[in-house]
């Protein structure tokens, strides 16, 4: 990894890479997800559920950890990882979704409603949505490292 002198502080620096950025800045985003799914399952439409919210927080706690390691090959294969797995469980959420009433967060009709663990783990729109674009920016994030070395 490129070091840089602080010119304030006279510490040597290390440049991240785009993977380790991009998890540092989506793993920030899945502990804030996960601990503000607690209070308020239905934030922004999504449907929080404890399993949900679990599995934000370890996945934003490893993308931290992995963004702020020395090693750029781990943030890469974690972006690569990350990115396959929520873009896939995104759109699996419109293929094999379907019409219905969740029992966790958002309480509304969801016309393509994943029940993974039903009353438990419940996934809608929203959530397909968003896991898409985290799954893509996980990946973008990937591609441009690649490119980069």
């Amino acid at each position: 990894m490129p070091t840089t002198m602080n010119r304030n502080t006279g510490r040597i620096a290390a440049e991240r890479v785009l993977s380790q950025k991009v998890c540092i800045a989506l793993g920030i985003f899945f502990v804030f997800v996960g601990l503000t799914g607690i209070v308020t399952p239905g934030l922004l439409g999504m449907h929080l559920s404890f399993i949900h919210n679990s599995i934000h927080l370890a996945s934003g706690a490893l993308a931290i950890w992995t963004g702020y390691s020395d090693n750029t090959k781990r943030s890469y294969a974690v972006c690569v990882s990350l990115g396959l797995l929520f873009s896939v469980i995104g759109v699996l959420g419109f293929v094999m979704g379907s019409p219905g009433y969740p029992n966790v967060g958002y309480a509304q009709m969801d016309q393509y409603l994943l029940r993974i663990v039903p009353n438990a783990f419940e996934i809608g729109t929203s959530d397909h949505l968003i896991h898409m674009l985290i799954g893509v920016t996980f990946l973008i994030g990937a591609v441009f490292t690649k490119k980069s070395h």
